[in-house]
């Protein structure tokens, strides 16, 4: 049986009686059926769009919901045919190439056209720091590649600017000891919702845990309570049954079934070590290699001290696909934003090309 999120509920009826009710603890699969009557003069559009009228006519999709959490994705792989609009859109690599060193990119020269934090700057190898301009939260900063291309995936460089990052949460922390809850977040381009092309992550540092993380804790925390059993550690149960986790040692991949959007990987961790930095870095290569330029990476870990209900939880990597640049179709609409989410890619084949990495 090919290995297809359209096969999924074959797949999971196949998996051993353990293995089979821990997918049903935590996850629902609905196998649905669209159906439609095109008009004959849309024949020949959507042949030369979607490929034939009878894929058109009768469309296989998936809904998953993950019943822990209530994250949920509808799959159709149909969607990723659709027309865009990219008309007028400029050549990615030559805006990278106009804004290096130019007087338009500020963060080519961040020592001098950046703020600084009140502590001063934290300097890595290959980055620096700075202080965000127009701020999220009290302690709200930057790590400002060196290179202005953020696509120079070289591993060195990417463990450079997570260590930076962690010495700018402790810096933060000796201002106001308050300030516990650390969160660091690579949004790439515009679709990303970065406003500068220069690569760069941000950094905040909270007094109190984000929504949705304590959200995600208490929901982890009830888990634990009601089946006895660690919901993560369940989680890479249920993907690896299914072929969808790799170990990188230490480090826990996961290609998830309740994706926000395009491509997302899990990535589980007990530290910040080598193994979570690497898979980072080979993921990032992979996604590059699948056409992947916009996106949206994030790194949740455990407050700076102990806090009781934190215990159990991991450092959390989580990377998605935004799409092609150069489409004017924002991906995120009214469903994601109040429903489900909307997704074409599988996750499957997502991970059968990680694998090689």
């Amino acid at each position: 049986m090919e290995k297809s999120i359209l096969n999924l509920s074959n797949m999971v009826d196949n998996l051993p009686q353990t293995e089979k009710d821990l997918f049903k603890r935590i996850f629902e699969i609905s196998m649905l059926e669209g159906s439609l009557v095109p008009t004959e003069e849309m024949y020949g559009f959507i042949k030369n769009t979607f490929g034939s009228i009878e894929a058109v006519k009768t469309q296989r999709m998936v809904k998953i919901t993950n019943l822990i959490t209530y994250e949920g994705s509808s799959f159709n792989e149909l969607r990723s045919k659709r027309p865009m609009d990219t008309k007028g859109a400029e050549d990615l690599e030559e805006l990278i190439k106009e804004g290096r060193g130019g007087k338009k990119c500020l963060f080519c020269n961040a020592s001098t056209q950046t703020p600084a934090d009140v502590w001063g700057r934290v300097e890595g190898k290959f980055c620096i720091t700075a202080s965000n301009i127009a701020k999220y939260d009290q302690f709200h900063g930057l790590i400002v590649f060196n290179d202005h291309n953020p696509f120079v995936f070289e591993k060195e460089k990417i463990s450079d600017y997570i260590d930076t990052s962690l010495e700018w949460f402790k810096r933060a922390n000796e201002v106001d000891r308050s300030a516990i809850y650390p969160f660091l977040m690579w949004n790439c381009l515009w679709r990303a919702g970065a406003s500068i092309i220069h690569g760069h992550m941000q950094t905040v540092l909270s007094q109190s845990s984000y929504s949705k993380l304590e959200g995600l804790r208490k929901t982890t925390e009830s888990y634990k309570k009601k089946y006895g059993s660690d919901y993560w550690e369940d989680l890479f149960k249920v993907h690896s049954a299914l072929g969808l986790t790799i170990s990188n040692r230490t480090a826990k991949i996961i290609g998830y079934l309740a994706p926000v959007k395009e491509k997302e990987i899990l990535i589980l961790a007990d530290s910040i070590n080598e193994d979570l930095k690497d898979s980072i870095y080979k993921i990032l290569k992979c996604y590059y290699d699948l056409g992947v330029r916009s996106f949206n990476l994030v790194i949740s870990m455990p407050p700076l001290r102990e806090v009781h209900g934190w215990e159990r939880f991991p450092i959390l990597v989580r990377i998605l696909d935004r799409g092609d640049p150069a489409n004017k179709t924002v991906d995120v609409g009214a469903m994601e934003l109040y429903a489900n989410s909307i997704v074409s890619s599988d996750p499957f084949k997502v991970m059968e090309k990680l694998k090689k990495y």
